[in-house]
């Protein structure tokens, strides 16, 4: 898998993408992470602007996408529990993929080679999500709230930690 950098051509993927990957967790359990309209178009052009959307393909083209950008993020400003780290940091959002295994390894290992330090929120229904972030190493640290009101599971990532278990 190869990873890079998104462009305002790849808006056609990318809003499939979302589009799938709202339809996958619908189907799965997970119907209010992603309501209608969110993450769309004008998600994906503000983070292809700054330089933050990411696509994941192979020999068979695009696979999936996602937004990998540095902190601080409003977002993850306020947490009810406590972030195991104040350090600098970086966040993986949208995180959309429409084929493939492995693909959020491969996300996970591009972003962990350019922060030591990263965060990630999903919904508590994700159960995809959860289950890649915490066989990656990621740990629960307990919940934050999103734009549109709602609670989203708080994880963060410290190169080099011991493992432990779930502190929520």
């Amino acid at each position: 898998m190869q990873i890079r950098i998104a462009s305002p051509d790849d808006l056609k993927f990318i809003e499939g993408a979302y589009a799938h990957a709202r339809a996958f967790m619908q189907a799965n359990g997970n119907a209010t992470q992603w309501p209608d309209g969110y993450p769309g178009r004008i998600d994906a052009e503000e983070d292809i602007a700054l330089g933050h959307c990411f696509l994941v393909s192979d020999d068979e083209g695009p696979l999936a996408v996602f937004s990998f950008a540095p902190g601080p993020d409003e977002t993850y400003s306020k947490i009810v529990g406590a972030w195991h780290s104040e350090a600098e940091y970086h966040v993986i959002h949208r995180v959309a993929a429409v084929r493939g295994r492995g693909v959020a390894r491969a996300i996970f290992n591009f972003a962990a080679a350019r922060s030591d330090h990263l965060r990630c929120g999903t919904h508590e229904d994700n159960a995809p999500m959860r289950h890649a972030l915490e066989s990656f190493g990621f740990r629960e640290y307990g919940t934050i709230i999103v734009a549109n009101g709602t609670e989203r599971v708080a994880y963060d990532w410290l190169k080099d930690a011991p493992a432990s278990t779930v502190t929520r």
